[in-house]
């Protein structure tokens, strides 16, 4: 079985290439600000212990001149204490020693001395003269002392500009993910409906952002294929509906539409009286052998029009083949209802029909039945039938069966 991907929400997307961004400019940033912050500090500080040197070495050539060493010893202590100088040798002309300072170790002393390595390795030696006599020199090793405050103030400045801008990524992250959210949030919820209800009509809203709008207009297109699809396969449906339950030439319902209904009639709760009428043509097959098979059809077209008026909104009329038609009359409160019912269907024929010039005179018979007779479909189908065939005897042209 192929192993699924595993499943990436947007914010955690979001939160690691925003995080890689910030790291990788927050590194290169922080390189090149030390670098040069360094060079330049280094360049400040050796130009600043040459001033110092200088400075040193005029304010000590009274006291070299008249050899005084306890004054020398003095400012070189002072030099040390309040500038950035590692230690201060003070030579006689013969090169030898006569004082020295040196610098209080503070914390840090080993990445002191590292630094002082690199940066004030060399010193700074001035020659002390007056009136061209030479008393002497100093020599002058720097400190990386202000190097490193510094490097401590950059290093508590870039953790706290880390803080600040994770605060401004973390926000800017939420705010971009509830932003889209916001966006697709609409998106979802239609398509969910549409694949829950079928909703075909339905379509995915607008959206400001470009992206979701193309996949919006791509969709939107392939939800109209997929309506114009459904209802043209929906008609096409519903006209092989109603040629399975209609008559064709009449378009009455059909047999089967009829059982259907009569069925129905019995399963219903609670129940109510409901009367059958069986109609036959009487003179059908003369009428087909006279005026031929389309005035047969004509005639059975017209015998339905005019039946289907003379009914109520709720009787129900079926053709069920031939020249054979039933009508169910439901909710009758009166048997003397049925007799009206049928002498007025009887009416309906007594104008002829206008066919190719032709008038043509055509009658039926009708038969009826109760379902108050009747414990079943079949009994009441057979009543009906019985009772028409009883009718085509009678002048007055029905017959209600009793049975």
């Amino acid at each position: 079985m192929a192993k699924h991907s595993r499943i990436t929400s947007l914010q955690s997307l979001f939160k690691r290439s925003q995080l890689a961004m910030f790291a990788l400019t927050f590194s290169i940033c922080t390189i090149i600000f030390i670098v040069i912050s360094t060079y330049t500090m280094n360049t400040y500080a050796k130009q600043s212990l040459n001033i110092l040197a200088e400075a040193l070495s005029e304010r000590i050539q009274p006291a070299m001149v008249f050899n005084d060493r306890i004054t020398i010893q003095q400012i070189l202590n002072n030099y040390t204490t309040q500038y950035s100088i590692r230690s201060i040798l003070v030579l006689d002309p013969s090169k030898h020693e006569i004082a020295n300072s040196r610098q209080v170790a503070k914390s840090f002393q080993n990445t002191q001395s590292i630094l002082d390595h690199l940066f004030f390795q060399q010193p700074i030696q001035i020659a002390i003269r007056h009136n061209q006599q030479y008393y002497g020199s100093i020599v002058v090793y720097g400190s990386s002392q202000s190097l490193l405050d510094f490097f401590f103030k950059i290093l508590i400045g870039l953790c706290l500009a880390i803080i600040l801008i994770l605060f401004a990524l973390l926000w800017s992250v939420r705010s971009t993910y509830q932003y889209l959210m916001r966006s697709i949030h609409p998106l979802v919820s239609t398509a969910r409906e549409i694949s829950e209800f079928k909703a075909y009509q339905l379509r995915l809203p607008h959206s400001n952002i470009k992206e979701l709008q193309q996949l919006n207009e791509v969709f939107n297109e392939l939800l109209d294929k997929i309506q114009a699809s459904t209802q043209k396969l929906r008609a096409e449906n519903d006209v092989l509906a109603h040629q399975a339950l209609h008559d064709q030439l009449t378009q009455l319902p059909n047999r089967h539409y009829f059982y259907q209904t009569l069925l129905a009639s019995f399963d219903q709760s609670p129940k109510t009286t409901s009367a059958l009428f069986f109609i036959d043509n009487n003179n059908f097959k003369e009428i087909n052998d006279q005026y031929g098979h389309l005035a047969g059809d004509a005639v059975l077209q017209e015998m339905a029009k005019r039946l289907q008026n003379s009914l109520r909104q709720d009787d129900f009329i079926a053709r069920l083949g031939g020249d054979e038609f039933a009508i169910l009359i439901r909710n009758v409160t009166k048997t003397e209802h049925l007799t009206k019912i049928s002498e007025n269907l009887l009416k309906c024929c007594e104008q002829p029909l206008h066919f190719d010039q032709h008038q043509i005179y055509f009658s039926f018979s009708i038969g009826i039945a109760s379902t108050e007779q009747a414990h079943s479909p079949e009994d009441l189908i057979t009543a009906a039938d019985s009772a028409m065939y009883k009718a085509k005897t009678l002048q007055q042209g029905w017959y209600f069966s009793l049975r």
